[in-house]
Protein backbone atom coordinates (compact mmCIF):
# COMPACT_ATOMS: atom_id res chain seq x y z
CA UNK A 1 0.00 0.00 0.00
CA UNK A 2 1.35 3.40 -0.94
CA UNK A 3 1.95 6.13 1.61
CA UNK A 4 1.69 9.90 1.59
CA UNK A 5 4.66 11.75 3.08
CA UNK A 6 3.82 15.17 4.52
CA UNK A 7 6.22 18.13 4.50
CA UNK A 8 5.83 21.66 5.77
CA UNK A 9 7.96 23.32 3.08
CA UNK A 10 10.05 22.11 0.15
CA UNK A 11 11.71 23.60 -2.90
CA UNK A 12 9.69 21.35 -5.24
CA UNK A 13 7.90 18.09 -4.51
CA UNK A 14 9.12 16.68 -7.84
CA UNK A 15 12.71 17.52 -6.89
CA UNK A 16 12.21 15.95 -3.45
CA UNK A 17 11.07 12.71 -5.12
CA UNK A 18 14.15 12.75 -7.35
CA UNK A 19 16.41 13.11 -4.33
CA UNK A 20 14.67 10.28 -2.48
CA UNK A 21 13.75 8.02 -5.37
CA UNK A 22 15.78 5.01 -4.20
CA UNK A 23 13.67 4.59 -1.07
CA UNK A 24 10.23 5.29 -2.55
CA UNK A 25 8.16 2.32 -3.77
CA UNK A 26 5.55 2.50 -6.51
CA UNK A 27 2.85 5.15 -5.98
CA UNK A 28 4.32 6.71 -2.86
CA UNK A 29 3.61 10.43 -2.78
CA UNK A 30 4.89 13.56 -1.06
CA UNK A 31 2.76 16.57 -0.23
CA UNK A 32 3.96 19.97 0.98
CA UNK A 33 2.14 22.93 2.48
CA UNK A 34 4.39 25.31 0.53
CA UNK A 35 6.74 25.00 -2.45
CA UNK A 36 9.39 27.67 -2.75
CA UNK A 37 10.44 26.67 -6.30
CA UNK A 38 7.38 24.99 -7.75
CA UNK A 39 7.67 24.04 -11.42
CA UNK A 40 5.31 24.11 -14.36
CA UNK A 41 5.89 22.91 -17.90
CA UNK A 42 9.04 24.07 -19.63
CA UNK A 43 10.79 26.67 -17.52
CA UNK A 44 7.61 28.05 -16.03
CA UNK A 45 7.42 28.59 -12.28
CA UNK A 46 4.37 27.43 -10.34
CA UNK A 47 3.06 29.74 -7.63
CA UNK A 48 2.58 27.49 -4.58
CA UNK A 49 1.25 29.34 -1.52
CA UNK A 50 -0.36 27.77 1.56
CA UNK A 51 -3.80 26.30 0.88
CA UNK A 52 -2.96 24.48 -2.34
CA UNK A 53 -2.43 20.79 -3.04
CA UNK A 54 1.24 20.43 -3.99
CA UNK A 55 1.74 16.72 -4.59
CA UNK A 56 4.21 14.47 -6.40
CA UNK A 57 3.76 10.74 -6.96
CA UNK A 58 6.33 8.21 -8.11
CA UNK A 59 5.05 5.68 -10.66
CA UNK A 60 7.24 2.64 -11.20
CA UNK A 61 4.64 0.35 -12.76
CA UNK A 62 2.96 1.68 -15.88
CA UNK A 63 2.81 -0.23 -19.12
CA UNK A 64 1.95 2.76 -21.29
CA UNK A 65 3.73 6.00 -22.23
CA UNK A 66 4.15 9.42 -20.64
CA UNK A 67 1.29 10.90 -22.65
CA UNK A 68 -1.12 8.20 -21.53
CA UNK A 69 -0.09 8.83 -17.93
CA UNK A 70 -0.96 12.50 -18.41
CA UNK A 71 -4.48 11.54 -19.51
CA UNK A 72 -4.82 9.17 -16.56
CA UNK A 73 -3.61 11.80 -14.09
CA UNK A 74 -6.02 14.38 -15.47
CA UNK A 75 -9.02 12.07 -15.10
CA UNK A 76 -7.88 10.93 -11.64
CA UNK A 77 -7.85 14.57 -10.50
CA UNK A 78 -11.17 15.42 -12.15
CA UNK A 79 -12.95 12.45 -10.62
CA UNK A 80 -11.58 13.21 -7.17
CA UNK A 81 -12.70 16.86 -7.37
CA UNK A 82 -16.13 15.91 -8.68
CA UNK A 83 -16.79 14.21 -5.35
CA UNK A 84 -16.54 17.63 -3.69
CA UNK A 85 -18.94 19.39 -6.01
CA UNK A 86 -16.57 20.82 -8.61
CA UNK A 87 -17.39 20.60 -12.32
CA UNK A 88 -14.00 20.04 -13.93
CA UNK A 89 -13.04 20.40 -17.58
CA UNK A 90 -9.70 19.38 -19.05
CA UNK A 91 -7.64 21.47 -21.44
CA UNK A 92 -4.78 19.95 -23.41
CA UNK A 93 -2.12 19.19 -22.49
CA UNK A 94 -2.36 19.33 -18.70
CA UNK A 95 -4.69 22.04 -17.41
CA UNK A 96 -7.41 21.46 -14.83
CA UNK A 97 -10.17 23.99 -15.52
CA UNK A 98 -13.14 25.10 -13.42
CA UNK A 99 -15.55 27.83 -14.55
CA UNK A 100 -13.38 28.41 -17.63
CA UNK A 101 -10.35 29.33 -15.49
CA UNK A 102 -7.29 27.31 -14.62
CA UNK A 103 -7.40 25.72 -11.19
CA UNK A 104 -4.38 23.46 -11.55
CA UNK A 105 -1.95 21.60 -13.71
CA UNK A 106 0.21 18.52 -14.05
CA UNK A 107 3.92 18.08 -14.73
CA UNK A 108 5.09 14.56 -15.59
CA UNK A 109 8.78 13.78 -15.74
CA UNK A 110 10.33 10.50 -16.88
CA UNK A 111 13.48 9.56 -14.97
CA UNK A 112 15.17 6.39 -16.18
CA UNK A 113 12.44 3.72 -15.97
CA UNK A 114 9.97 5.53 -13.72
CA UNK A 115 7.72 8.57 -13.81
CA UNK A 116 7.07 11.43 -11.41
CA UNK A 117 3.61 13.00 -11.52
CA UNK A 118 3.66 16.53 -10.16
CA UNK A 119 0.23 17.96 -9.34
CA UNK A 120 -0.61 21.52 -8.36
CA UNK A 121 -4.20 22.46 -7.43
CA UNK A 122 -5.39 25.79 -6.06
CA UNK A 123 -7.77 24.39 -3.48
CA UNK A 124 -8.03 26.60 -0.40
CA UNK A 125 -6.09 29.47 -1.94
CA UNK A 126 -7.71 32.87 -1.54
CA UNK A 127 -8.08 34.67 -4.89
CA UNK A 128 -6.39 37.72 -3.35
CA UNK A 129 -3.28 35.59 -2.78
CA UNK A 130 -2.67 35.10 -6.50
CA UNK A 131 0.12 37.10 -8.08
CA UNK A 132 -1.05 40.13 -10.03
CA UNK A 133 -0.02 38.41 -13.26
CA UNK A 134 -2.40 35.52 -12.49
CA UNK A 135 -5.43 37.56 -11.47
CA UNK A 136 -8.35 36.79 -13.79
CA UNK A 137 -6.63 33.71 -15.22
CA UNK A 138 -6.66 31.39 -12.20
CA UNK A 139 -9.34 30.21 -9.82
CA UNK A 140 -9.53 28.09 -6.69
CA UNK A 141 -12.03 25.72 -5.12
CA UNK A 142 -12.35 28.23 -2.26
CA UNK A 143 -13.54 30.89 -4.71
CA UNK A 144 -15.98 28.55 -6.48
CA UNK A 145 -17.41 26.66 -3.48
CA UNK A 146 -17.04 29.34 -0.78
CA UNK A 147 -15.61 26.73 1.61
CA UNK A 148 -12.41 24.83 2.38
CA UNK A 149 -11.68 21.32 1.13
CA UNK A 150 -9.60 18.59 2.84
CA UNK A 151 -6.26 18.80 1.02
CA UNK A 152 -4.66 15.55 2.20
CA UNK A 153 -7.87 13.60 1.69
CA UNK A 154 -8.09 14.77 -1.92
CA UNK A 155 -4.43 13.92 -2.47
CA UNK A 156 -5.01 10.36 -1.28
CA UNK A 157 -8.11 10.05 -3.44
CA UNK A 158 -6.14 11.11 -6.51
CA UNK A 159 -3.47 8.52 -5.71
CA UNK A 160 -6.12 5.80 -5.37
CA UNK A 161 -7.68 6.85 -8.67
CA UNK A 162 -4.30 6.60 -10.42
CA UNK A 163 -3.70 3.15 -8.94
CA UNK A 164 -7.11 1.91 -10.10
CA UNK A 165 -7.01 3.71 -13.43
CA UNK A 166 -3.86 1.90 -14.57
CA UNK A 167 -6.01 -1.22 -14.92
CA UNK A 168 -8.87 0.40 -16.88
CA UNK A 169 -7.25 2.71 -19.37
CA UNK A 170 -9.99 2.32 -22.02
CA UNK A 171 -12.50 3.79 -19.55
CA UNK A 172 -10.04 6.51 -18.56
CA UNK A 173 -9.47 7.55 -22.17
CA UNK A 174 -13.21 7.68 -22.88
CA UNK A 175 -13.74 9.78 -19.75
CA UNK A 176 -10.92 12.13 -20.77
CA UNK A 177 -12.59 12.77 -24.11
CA UNK A 178 -15.85 13.46 -22.30
CA UNK A 179 -14.21 15.99 -19.98
CA UNK A 180 -12.01 17.67 -22.60
CA UNK A 181 -13.08 21.18 -23.63
CA UNK A 182 -10.86 21.48 -26.73
CA UNK A 183 -12.64 19.13 -29.11
CA UNK A 184 -14.16 20.92 -32.07
CA UNK A 185 -12.75 24.32 -31.10
CA UNK A 186 -10.69 26.61 -33.27
CA UNK A 187 -7.30 27.10 -31.64
CA UNK A 188 -3.82 28.47 -32.03
CA UNK A 189 -1.14 26.04 -30.89
CA UNK A 190 2.09 27.69 -29.86
CA UNK A 191 5.26 25.63 -29.40
CA UNK A 192 8.97 26.28 -29.42
CA UNK A 193 9.14 25.02 -33.00
CA UNK A 194 6.08 26.51 -34.68
CA UNK A 195 2.69 28.16 -34.33
CA UNK A 196 -0.33 26.74 -36.14
CA UNK A 197 -4.04 27.49 -36.23
CA UNK A 198 -6.86 25.10 -36.91
CA UNK A 199 -9.69 23.09 -35.38
CA UNK A 200 -9.15 20.33 -32.81
CA UNK A 201 -10.23 16.95 -34.18
CA UNK A 202 -9.15 14.57 -31.44
CA UNK A 203 -6.95 14.06 -28.41
CA UNK A 204 -5.28 10.72 -29.10
CA UNK A 205 -4.72 8.08 -26.40
CA UNK A 206 -1.02 9.02 -26.15
CA UNK A 207 -1.98 12.67 -25.52
CA UNK A 208 -1.21 13.81 -29.03
CA UNK A 209 -3.58 16.55 -30.20
CA UNK A 210 -4.85 16.23 -33.78
CA UNK A 211 -5.61 19.55 -35.43
CA UNK A 212 -7.09 20.22 -38.85
CA UNK A 213 -4.94 23.00 -40.26
CA UNK A 214 -6.74 23.86 -43.48
CA UNK A 215 -6.73 20.73 -45.61
CA UNK A 216 -4.11 18.92 -43.55
CA UNK A 217 -4.49 17.09 -40.24
CA UNK A 218 -1.42 17.07 -38.01
CA UNK A 219 -0.73 15.65 -34.54
CA UNK A 220 1.28 17.59 -31.97
CA UNK A 221 2.77 16.46 -28.66
CA UNK A 222 3.87 19.74 -27.10
CA UNK A 223 2.78 23.33 -26.96
CA UNK A 224 0.08 25.51 -25.47
CA UNK A 225 -3.43 26.14 -26.76
CA UNK A 226 -5.07 29.52 -27.22
CA UNK A 227 -8.75 29.56 -28.15
CA UNK A 228 -9.62 31.83 -31.09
Amino acid sequence: MFKLIKLEEVDSTNEWVKRNKDKLPDLDGVIAKVQTQGKGRGKNKWFSPPGGLWLSIIVREFSNNKGALSLLSSVAIAEALENYGLNVELKWPNDIMVSSKKMGGILIEKINKFFIIGIGLNLNVEPSDFLDSLQGKMTSSRKVLKRSLPIEEIGLEIMKNIEKGREEFDRIYARYLGLNQDLGRKVKLVSSKKTVTGRVILIENDCGIRINCGDVESTFYSGSLVYI
